[in-house]
């Protein structure tokens, strides 16, 4: 495939059973009885309807040498807590558990105070319940995930971090931050890293937060949050 987009192979599947898909970006908007739901499990975890959130997508299924250090993803946790007024949620399948449970207990020691700002919804939400919860985020810190895949057709700002896979065929498509660490030996497209995870460990907790907070400042803008564009509605 060289470096096509995944999307574009995709359509191409498509179009081969003579199925016109058009070319924009992939798009879902949660309906009205799953927003409701979402609002629902968010309020009974205290959350207020003006509270910006930050959704962290910890895992990753294809392997561990795509997920960036959850200790890292704390730190940028414990940054958002000190000094914005967002709510951190963190969420995914009931195989990240590991790694949510890893940022907590991070942030049980040195930062405690964090910790009343983080929403664990790991492995307690639907995929309908996933839409509409991060349909309500301001923005979205992800590594190369399927809920990084969702937040970008939900038209949320992603920031995403890119380690051991190719950013040019599964970025999230539309206008994100895609990070990642110039190393010789990536992409190698490896579950596991064989020496010492550079792609993923040379990422600065700094760069990820700088990428976050100039993001919320824009979706703190009046007017920024855009309308979601026609799609599938989930």
């Amino acid at each position: 495939r060289g470096d096509r987009h995944l999307a574009d192979y995709y359509r191409d599947l498509v179009r081969g059973l003579e199925i016109d898909c058009g070319d924009g970006e992939p798009r879902l908007a949660p309906s009205a009885a799953t927003a409701s739901r979402a609002d629902a499990l968010l309020a009974d975890r205290g959350v207020r309807p003006s509270t910006p959130l930050v959704g962290f997508a910890p895992g990753a299924a294809y392997g561990q040498a795509k997920q960036w250090p959850p200790e890292r993803m704390a730190q940028v946790i414990a940054h958002l807590a000190l000094d914005t007024p967002a709510t951190s949620v963190i969420v995914g399948a009931p195989h990240d558990r590991d790694a949510g449970r890893a940022i907590e207990s991070w942030l049980r020691a040195p930062a405690p105070a964090a910790s009343s700002r983080v929403i664990d919804l790991v492995g307690r939400t639907t995929l309908d319940a996933l839409v509409g919860v991060t349909a309500r985020m301001a923005v979205f810190v992800s590594n190369d995930s399927g809920a990084m895949h969702v937040a970008a057709a939900l038209g949320r700002p992603v920031v995403a971090i890119f380690g051991p896979t190719d950013e040019r065929v599964t970025r999230p498509l539309g206008d994100h931050d895609v990070i990642t660490q110039r190393v010789f030996c990536r992409p190698c497209l490896l579950r596991d890293c064989p020496i010492d995870h550079r792609c993923m460990k040379r990422i600065s907790i700094d760069t990820v937060v700088s990428a976050v907070t100039r993001r919320l400042a824009a979706a703190a803008k009046p007017g920024s949050q855009d309308a979601l564009k026609p799609g599938y509605t989930a």
